[in-house]
């Protein structure tokens, strides 16, 4: 019960992140219309794609060393992810010759917040053809300081040193919070056999693991008398060389590796925009590429384990969870 409720409260936390900039904020873009919302969605959405995908890429192993076949263990895990401060504005300016309708109604105010930030005095736009000087102000951002990404993980020992790992979050229908749900697969194989030197030392270990993780978070979205659905799908990949030093209670562990991910941010539905209807407005792909290094610790209790990692790279994520974990 309560590794249920800490589940819960995860998923919360998570969804709660889509729905405070879902409802209202992504939908005001289309204010400007839809070619020129699509320029400056994407730098204002930006940030958060690229922490879900270091989120995602996050938490799938808390030991260097595989499961003896048919050992086994359940974590539940949470993956928290910080908000640097760059992350939390863009330059409207860097964005305006891509601009169709729009111009900066004052170029000396351009610094426009992200979904991830909040300002008071946020820059204005004018349209070019409209004779009476309209302004439209930027929209606001949410103020997150961090995202939080949940998930259950399994992992399986199997012949030869392979383990079997999975992870999921079942699609849970949150009301106001919107609809998320997660999963992955991953294999992880021990190779301290093969390394000279490394294998006639008892607590060291050695490991390479590959891994996928797929998402999808569906929250609300208005925009004036019109309504739809934000639709997030993010997909991450990760490939790592593991090495770890394993003891009775605790044990260390280290990774280095790739991850790439590519997430899409789409407002699906049929909006009335300057007039006219318009289907599936706003349409946004990220594709992110990085190395990365983390490092972390599991005490395990009897059958009970423990754990929390640090990972290291463009976008930094803090990693902990509590378990079950069988030979």
């Amino acid at each position: 019960m309560k590794k249920a409720k800490l589940v819960l409260a995860l998923i919360l936390l998570t969804s709660t992140t889509y729905a405070q900039f879902g409802n209202k904020s992504i939908g005001d873009f289309l204010s400007l219309g839809t070619e020129d919302a699509n320029t400056l969605a994407n730098p204002y959405l930006a940030p958060m794609a690229n922490m879900l995908g270091a989120g995602l890429n996050a938490g799938w192993y808390t030991s260097a060393k595989t499961h003896k076949t048919f050992g086994f263990d359940i974590t539940v895990t949470g993956a928290y992810m910080p908000t640097s401060n760059k992350s939390k504005t863009f330059n409207v300016a860097d964005y305006e010759s891509q601009l169709s309708e729009f111009k900066l109604a004052d170029p000396s105010n351009s610094t426009s917040p992200t979904v991830m930030g909040q300002m008071d005095n946020r820059p204005k736009l004018v349209s070019q053809s409209d004779p009476f000087g309209t302004e439209i102000s930027m929209p606001d951002g949410a103020d997150l300081d961090y995202m939080v990404t949940p998930m259950i993980t399994l992992g399986l020992g199997l012949p030869y040193g392979f383990e079997l790992k999975g992870r999921f979050t079942t699609e849970l229908d949150l009301d106001d919070y919107g609809k998320f749900s997660l999963w992955g697969l991953g294999v992880q194989k021990e190779i301290k056999e093969y390394i000279p030197g490394v294998k006639h030392v008892p607590f060291l270990n050695m490991s390479v693991l590959a891994a996928y993780t797929t998402l999808n978070a569906v929250t609300g979205v208005e925009f004036e008398e019109s309504d739809g659905d934000l639709d997030v799908q993010s997909n991450a990949y990760t490939a790592r060389l593991l090495v770890g030093a394993n003891f009775p209670v605790v044990c260390f562990y280290t990774g280095l590796g790739y991850g790439n991910s590519n997430s899409d941010f789409n407002v699906i539905g049929d909006f009335v925009v300057n007039g006219e209807t318009v289907t599936d407005p706003i349409t946004q792909n990220f594709t992110t590429s990085t190395f990365d290094f983390n490092a972390g610790m599991r005490i395990r209790l009897g059958i009970f384990a423990l754990h929390a990692e640090y990972t290291t790279g463009e976008y930094s994520a803090i990693t902990g969870g509590v378990g079950i974990s069988f030979r």
